[in-house]
């Protein structure tokens, strides 16, 4: 849910992911591509930087999730 989140309005998935310091960098992103995009000369740019803040939030999940997993089998482990 947060990926589909994520290529709609990137930082708000990456708040609900929990990375409030990258999610006000990909806010920065996500601003000035919409800019771009109000502006029909530089269209193209606002895509490129769109696409550049979806992939950022999608990589920075995937790392969330797997920091947690990491967490739950040393804790586990730990448990044992």
């Amino acid at each position: 849910m947060l990926y589909l989140l994520a290529f709609f309005c990137s930082p708000l998935a990456l708040l609900l992911a929990g990375k409030p310091f990258q999610a006000l960098a990909n806010l920065i992103l996500y601003v000035l591509s919409i800019v771009c995009w109000v502006t029909i000369i530089l269209y193209h740019a606002g895509f490129v930087l769109w696409g550049i803040g979806v992939l950022h939030a999608v990589l920075a999940i995937s790392d969330a999730r797997e920091d947690r997993r990491a967490r739950r089998i040393i804790a586990a482990a730990k448990r044992d």
